[in-house]
């Protein structure tokens, strides 16, 4: 399949989205799938295991995990459907896409099913050594979306400017975003200026108290789907590249200040 027929925004509907990705990513959807299926699993826990790990419920993480790792699959399936003129660096990036995020959401489950955390504990042997393979795992994204976005550079010629720009973009405020990540791995705590595990915002969990270093890591990831929708958006209403441009360039600053915002002690609302 030719990359530009894969992402025609102008024919672009989600029915044709996700059968695109079925049909040639199986192993993202697939498993980004089950990730998605876990989610209302991990709910019914929820409502009979009160235990909870930080102030919250021992199973929130993984619903949350679940969520971000079925939507990065896919989105990375779609992103790695265009890559078609490097099959095998394509193939590999998928399988290591597949097995690192399959191998956190594992472990993450494992740790609230024992009602631990599963991010930053040294608590004992077993949980040091989950965490470092957590991060032996992820660490690897950091230079693999930078390779990536090496690889989009080579097809100027073949993706609209504007889905081009925002795919490069995203990817390498991704990479900035999974440097924070390392960031509050080295620290071993996201809340700056109060304890973790205060008040925070429903779900997110965000603190409510000081700053909490996860809001920009969180926003950074996602720019994987902001930005190209965006572009979306752009080709529908013939608006031009410079318009994702100006997008994308808000969104890395938007980053970098919720970064600077919660290192200065400060909470989000």
């Amino acid at each position: 399949m030719q990359a530009s027929n894969v992402l025609n925004y102008n024919n672009a509907t989600g029915v044709n989205f996700f059968s695109s990705i079925r049909k040639n990513r199986p192993l993202s959807f697939y498993v980004g799938l089950v990730s998605f299926l876990m989610i209302p699993v991990f709910i019914f826990f929820s409502q009979i295991d009160s235990r909870t790990v930080l102030g919250i419920n021992t199973w929130i993480k993984p619903i949350k995990f679940a969520i971000s790792i079925g939507t990065f699959l896919w989105t990375m399936a779609w992103f790695l459907e265009l890559l078609g003129d490097f099959p095998k660096f394509r193939d590999r990036v998928e399988k290591y896409f597949v097995i690192s995020t399959a191998v956190e959401l594992v472990l993450i489950t494992l740790q609230s099913a024992r009602g631990v955390q599963s991010h930053f504990n040294q608590s004992s042997a077993l949980d040091g050594a989950i965490y470092s393979i957590m991060g032996m795992f992820i660490f690897p994204m950091i230079p693999v979306s930078i390779w990536m976005d090496r690889k989009f550079k080579l097809l100027v010629s073949k993706l609209d400017s504007r889905t081009l720009l925002a795919i490069r973009s995203s990817l390498w405020i991704f990479a900035i975003a999974s440097i924070i990540g390392v960031f509050i791995s080295a620290r071993l705590a996201h809340s700056v200026g109060v304890p973790d595990g205060g008040p925070g915002l429903p779900l997110v969990n965000w603190s409510r108290n000081g700053g909490d270093i996860r809001i920009a890591h969180f926003a950074g990831i996602h720019a994987l789907q902001v930005l190209p929708l965006f572009a979306f958006f752009a080709i529908r209403k013939d608006w031009k590249t410079t318009s994702v441009k100006i997008v994308s360039i808000g969104y890395a600053l938007l980053v970098g200040f919720v970064f600077i915002h919660a290192m200065l002690g400060r909470p989000l609302i």
